[in-house]
């Protein structure tokens, strides 16, 4: 059962609020390095990174809505390279879904799980997140607004009673599954929340709490009414999106049927692969088909390859970087995620989800 905690934002600041308690944090569990979202210079966004010193969390910053990679696919090498280590890594959803399916995959080896005896281990930090924008839109509100403060009260502010976002998100977030982190050991709640002055501190249970020694670096338990409102905003928030993704998919008219449409949407495509070298989850599933390197002499059988594709497809987090890197304006995302949508429908596969197993794993 969650436990949740409040933290007041002080001085209208909620990037400050956070970082004081990450900082409180790091020093409470003995943390030994992180992976964070750190704000780029001359504001440029922000880009995930290692930092291994709390006085580095100057820079952290997981509101700014702008995204420029999925982290999902540093984390491995990030365990490895502190072996024995405490350590944590903040996430956004699609995130967070990225790297539990990896897991599944056996490309992320978790360390022992966090334990009440304070093994050290992997904290995974969820933070809410009502949607980004690509960074040709967020640099020209930003520019606009002079400084970021704007943009991130926007993006915290986007999920109270009755608001929209007056900025264009970028098509992944329109058609997000999930605004709202699944599964992680932390997460950070904004929606319904930041705009009356609070964010959530919440644990995924009772051990986990006292594990990360929570209750001794947040203010005060939340309130039912606190906990309740973010549950509603974020149900809401997700019926929105849904709505949203069924919208944009008809309105793109992608029927895998017609040939013509299909060939239209995809004409500009060069088949340079940047979108695949983007996709967080990516692991060669279209060589067959492309008839790339040792894939194009490769004995599988059709139907092997299909069930390859078809397993990627399933998992895919939706986190739209392989549109955003895409510098012929491929539109992607609809694509890939009525494909996508459809597999996992027909599974009946939540991507993302700890508890289920990857398709087709005997």
């Amino acid at each position: 059962m969650n436990v949740n905690h409040i933290l007041h934002i002080r001085d209208n600041n909620a990037v400050d609020t956070l970082r004081s308690f990450l900082s409180a944090w790091w020093v409470h569990v003995e943390l030994d390095a992180m992976i964070a979202p750190i704000e780029l210079p001359d504001h440029g966004g922000v880009s995930p990174q290692v930092i291994e010193h709390p006085d580095e969390l100057s820079k952290v910053n997981p509101f700014l809505p702008v995204m420029l990679a999925n982290s999902a696919p540093m984390v491995d090498g990030f365990i490895k390279d502190h072996p024995g280590s405490r350590l944590a890594v903040i996430l956004r959803p699609c995130e967070l879904r990225a790297l539990v399916e990896l897991q599944k995959r056996n490309r992320v080896q978790f360390p022992t799980p966090v334990k009440s005896d304070n093994h050290k281990s992997l904290v995974t930090i969820g933070v809410d997140c009502p949607g980004t924008f690509s960074p040709a839109e967020y640099a020209r509100h930003v520019e606009q607004h002079l400084d970021d403060a704007e943009m991130i009260k926007v993006a915290l502010a986007y999920g109270s009673q009755e608001s929209y976002i007056p900025y264009q998100a970028r098509a992944a977030c329109q058609m997000c599954d999930s605004p709202s982190p699944l599964g992680a050991d932390m997460i950070i709640g904004t929606i319904g929340i930041a705009p009356q002055g609070s964010l959530l501190v919440i644990a995924r249970d009772e051990n986990i709490d006292v594990n990360l020694k929570l209750q001794e670096v947040t203010e005060d338990m939340a309130t039912e009414q606190q906990v309740v409102c973010r549950e509603v905003m974020v149900g809401k928030l997700t019926d929105k999106r849904t709505q949203k993704r069924t919208e944009l998919i008809r309105a793109q008219a992608w029927q895998t049927e017609d040939i013509n449409t299909a060939w239209a949407m995809i004409a500009r495509c060069t088949l340079c692969a940047d979108c695949l070298d983007a996709c967080p989850l990516y692991d060669g599933e279209l060589s067959g088909v492309l008839g790339v390197g040792e894939a194009c002499q490769s004995s599988h059988p059709l139907l092997s390859e299909l069930v390859s594709v078809s397993r990627w497809l399933a998992s895919c987090s939706g986190c739209g970087m392989c549109q955003e890197v895409c510098e012929h304006g491929v539109s992607l995302m609809p694509i890939i995620i009525t494909l996508s949508h459809r597999i996992q429908h027909g599974l009946k596969y939540r991507p993302g989800d700890p508890n289920q197993r990857l398709p087709w794993i005997v």
